[in-house]
């Protein structure tokens, strides 16, 4: 079945990350919107209805093969298989993204931070290797930080749709640090006291998502200035909607949380300052 390009805008699904590209030249754009188109694709997949499961899981592997063979019919892909010619993406990276989608169709109780890590590594790890890749990123402790970057992001999506998740039967919050709620944590979606008591488990959830943020700025400040800027905003507005869910008390039930266009230029202001003073002080 081939895809739509018109289905995977950018700008319409993916705001945080479209604002952020904004600041990459014209080129970059048009090849992270490619690495985006096939990322959204392959997620997408992922979450597919029940009754289409089968389905996915056969397109899924035959992808796998296709990657190999850079070769295929669908636009998604194929726009992609170019990224991977243009920059020498080995087809193992995408093919551990394709796994960790794969990984979703079984039951999805993740029971510790290394489970969480392993995980997030192929669904998102993966995604801030193959950028490293498109900005030319070579040097190994680099790349660990754009994969640091990666598992941070996925961190804050887990912390912010926990209910969508808990709604597909799906939980990635992980079991050893629910301290508070435990055995009736299938239970979060509906009941306001457990909601309450959960606060203190995703504010530590949370904390361990600022650490890895902390990790991968370390690689941010060493990217040429061409590249340190959007990825710096990326980062910080990301790190932003964690802030923002203790804002509003960890209410992630009632509403999405998501940063408007206003916090998203005022957050972007500071991130350059913080850039600026730092340049400043080495």
């Amino acid at each position: 079945m081939k895809q739509s390009l018109s289905n995977f805008s950018l700008k319409k699904r993916a705001k945080t990350f479209y604002f952020a590209s904004l600041f990459f030249s014209k080129a970059k754009q048009f090849d992270i919107k490619k690495l985006y188109l096939f990322c959204r694709f392959i997620d997408d997949l992922g979450d597919s209805s029940l009754k289409n499961n089968k389905a996915s899981i056969i397109k899924l592997n035959k992808i796998k093969k296709e990657l190999k063979d850079f070769k295929s019919a669908d636009p998604v892909v194929s726009g992609f298989i170019y990224l991977m010619k243009k920059y020498n993406i080995s087809h193992s990276i995408p093919n551990d993204l394709i796994n960790g989608v794969l990984s979703d169709f079984k039951k999805v109780d993740i029971k510790n931070y290394n489970q969480l890590y392993h995980y997030s590594y192929k669904v998102a790890g993966t995604v801030g290797l193959m950028m490293c890749k498109i900005m030319d990123v070579q040097k190994e402790s680099s790349l660990l930080h754009g994969v640091q970057l990666g598992i941070a992001m996925q961190l804050t999506n887990i912390a912010r749709d926990i209910k969508e998740d808990l709604l597909k039967d799906r939980i990635y919050f992980p079991k050893e640090i629910r301290k508070n709620v435990k055995k009736n944590f299938i239970h979060l979606t509906e009941n306001k006291k457990l909601q309450v008591r959960f606060s203190e488990d995703l504010e530590s959830f949370l904390s361990t998502a600022d650490q890895i943020y902390s990790l991968a700025w370390r690689g941010i400040i060493g990217l040429p200035i061409k590249y340190k800027i959007p990825i710096a905003i990326a980062s910080y507005l990301y790190q932003s909607i964690g802030i923002k869910i203790r804002e509003n008390k960890y209410d992630i039930w009632s509403k999405r949380i998501y940063l408007t266009h206003i916090e998203k230029i005022i957050k972007t202001i500071k991130v350059l300052i913080k850039l600026f003073l730092y340049k400043r002080m080495i």
